[in-house]
């Protein structure tokens, strides 16, 4: 079943550049307001219907609910698969917002997952977890051993420090061990009398499902997207957004078979034959691979080979290739405002400035006044802002003696100055150092 969907879901993909007038910006617009207000209610692990076009197949035996209007929410565990499209003239978009957890603990925190334009997504097969996970942690003031058997000869799993948190599954016949994740995917036997919590809630009784990983619903799924689909100019890409809060340690999600580390957001597209493209527009990506570490900072993007498995899904195929600067001004129109933590588009400035000279000398050093018009960071450097606005995010920064080549001037909303280097690219001009006749760079209007 899935093979087949799959199929027939590349099949739609590929007729999409015939139909590249059914949306453009205004409409996407409109779609992502659909979500932030509709959504803006969400719960924890839930899908919440944003836009038109999208389908949606429960599990087997699965609790359903309504789902075909804007705001509509269901439970995300529930979802066997769901898909968006840009068919008749709409632009689908729906919003999971669930929880996921680090490689290396059981402290959850909240993602999102945003999907929009063409796109299927299928959550990976799971196995039934233990009913039952209690919250313990490890009491003695020495630490203890996580062994692979209940008792004190078995192989040492981990050294767990006093109050590491662990989720405990039975206990022992005798009761004198307990059975606990580690993390999501380390499971081992703990001496009772090192552990504190309401232990005496534990079962003895065996479980088969004990070994089973933890991960929460949708932390790993394969998908699939349309790429370079964008209906117009100004619109986005089908893709997902892909967010966990930057500022906190690295949440782990499987991607098309991948394990990717997270602190950020992440754009993602992919098809077998073009593979998977992970771009990193805030925070830090590590993609893990047996051969190697991959890591992709904001500004950069990474491409990653994949194959068909046995039941048709895209598998990385490949190392990931070495991270990229991506193209800044295409990933603007992504629509990162339906996204719960506040994110911007990260930028590396090297595409747009020169670095320092080597010689270290000025760049603007026995420049002709009739040059064309170059401009220089001073000794503390300067600010790169997304607007002509001392209050707009700053998305990078000219260092000392860096430098650049301004297209316009504009006032800004200080009344002062300043340079434009790029769409949505600005840089005060009392922050820089001129050479070359900049008096001919254009003046124009910025409307905010």
């Amino acid at each position: 079943m899935r093979f087949f969907l799959l199929g027939s879901i590349l099949a739609l993909f590929s007729t999409v550049a015939a139909a590249q007038d059914r949306a453009c910006p205004a409409l996407q617009d409109g779609a992502i307001g659909s979500v932030s207000s509709a959504c803006a209610e969400q719960e924890i692990h839930s899908i919440c219907f944003g836009h038109p076009t999208v389908s949606l197949a429960w599990l087997p035996d699965a609790a359903t609910a309504a789902f075909s209007q804007p705001g509509d929410q269901a439970a995300s565990k529930s979802v066997d698969w769901f898909s968006t499209s840009s068919e008749d003239k709409s632009w689908g978009t729906a919003r999971i917002l669930f929880a996921a957890y680090p490689p290396d603990g059981l402290e959850a925190q909240p993602a999102a997952l945003l999907a929009f334009g063409d796109v299927a997504l299928f959550p990976a097969p799971r196995t039934a977890i233990p009913a039952l996970l209690l919250d313990i942690r490890v009491a003695a003031a020495q630490g203890a051993n996580l062994r692979a058997e209940p008792n004190t000869d078995a192989q040492v799993i981990r050294t767990l420090a006093q109050r590491s948190g662990l989720k405990a599954v039975r206990l022992n016949e005798d009761g004198s061990w307990i059975q606990a994740y580690a993390d999501p995917e380390e499971i081992g036997w703990i001496s009772r009398e090192l552990a504190a919590g309401d232990i005496d809630l534990l079962p003895s009784a065996p479980r088969d499902n004990a070994g089973a990983p933890l991960w929460f619903s949708w932390q790993a799924f394969d998908f699939r997207s349309g790429i370079d689909d964008a209906p117009c100019a100004g619109a986005a890409d089908s893709g997902l957004l892909l967010q966990s809060n930057r500022f906190q340690p690295p949440r782990q999600f499987w991607l098309n078979g991948l394990d990717v580390r997270l602190n950020g957001t992440v754009f993602l597209q992919a098809q077998i034959d073009a593979g998977m493209s992970i771009y990193v527009l805030d925070g830090e990506a590590s993609i893990i691979v047996p051969e190697a570490r991959v890591v992709v900072k904001s500004g950069f993007y990474t491409q990653v080979p994949l194959s068909p498995a046995e039941d048709g899904s895209p598998m990385y195929a490949e190392i990931p290739a070495a991270p990229s600067a991506y193209d800044y001004q295409s990933m603007l129109n992504l629509p990162i405002a339906a996204l719960p933590y506040p994110t911007r588009v990260g930028l590396d400035p090297y595409t747009i400035i020169d670095k320092r000279p080597s010689d270290g000398q000025s760049p603007l050093e026995g420049m002709s006044p009739e040059a064309p018009c170059k401009i220089t960071a001073g000794t503390f450097g300067a600010n790169i802002r997304s607007h002509p606005d001392p209050e707009a995010p700053v998305i990078a920064v000219m260092g000392h003696r860096e430098s650049a080549d301004p297209m316009a001037r504009a006032i800004g909303a200080d009344d002062l100055l300043w340079w434009k280097l790029a769409d949505h690219v600005w840089i005060r001009i009392d922050a820089t150092v001129t050479g070359g006749k900049c008096s001919a760079v254009p003046l124009i209007a910025y409307d905010s």
